[in-house]
């Protein structure tokens, strides 16, 4: 089976993250939480739902035409 290089380097990637914080999870969770709580993190919380676009009335009706 040929080694998919995508992978690999999310392999390698997370292997040096792990690296950094010697192995220790709760480093790397330390790590992650103050990231989390920057305000430039970019942290998506799928948790809370997400707003729909309102559809005019008239215009959801309008469909295969």
């Amino acid at each position: 089976m040929r080694e998919d290089e995508i992978i690999s380097e999310v392999w390698r990637n997370r292997q040096d993250y792990a690296a950094e914080h010697h192995q220790n999870l709760h480093e790397i969770v330390g790590d992650l939480e103050a990231r989390q709580r920057s305000p430039f993190s970019r942290v998506v919380d799928l948790r809370t739902p997400r707003s729909t676009p309102k559809v005019p009335s008239g215009e959801a009706s309008v469909q295969g035409s």
